[in-house]
């Protein structure tokens, strides 16, 4: 339908859903505003703290978080999975878009991606539903704003 009101898609990479639960990491002085309004826990004294949040999606330019979490745009981030055979799949980048209350777009810096297109790879012939549990299971995601 929108290809027919002369709208296209305008992303350079296709997007894989996940709906993967992680941890965001709020590290130095800004982590004050990262883990304030309704996001749950809140950051500590320490200059860090902890929120609930669900990585949405991903594709080799970034990634979406769903979070109640308030996060400025330009803030960096770093996304590390670390799976339980050894193998680990990092990406850091920069928060390019908010939308209040539901989340924030990252577009991942394109130094050295080859960890990240082998975890594409591996999950795009996966069912949507399936990739959030396997996920889950081997994974142990760390994702950090600084």
């Amino acid at each position: 339908m929108l290809a027919r009101m002369g709208w296209s898609e305008q992303r350079r990479y296709p997007r894989l859903g996940l709906g993967l639960p992680v941890t965001l990491l709020f590290l130095g002085q800004g982590a004050g505003q990262g883990a304030g309004q309704g996001a749950g826990q809140g950051a500590g004294q320490g200059g860090a703290g902890e929120v609930a949040a669900e990585l949405q999606d991903i594709s080799r330019g970034g990634c979406f978080f769903k979070s109640n979490a308030t996060v400025t745009v330009d803030k960096r981030i770093s996304v590390v999975l670390s799976a339980t055979g050894g193998k680990t799949c990092q990406a850091s980048g920069r928060v390019i878009r908010t939308v209040a209350y539901k989340g924030f777009g990252v577009l991942f810096d394109q130094d050295d991606m080859s960890s990240m297109d082998e975890l594409l790879r591996d999950l795009t012939p996966l069912p949507q539903e399936s990739r959030a549990a396997l996920l889950s299971a081997v994974l142990r995601p760390e994702i950090q704003i600084y």
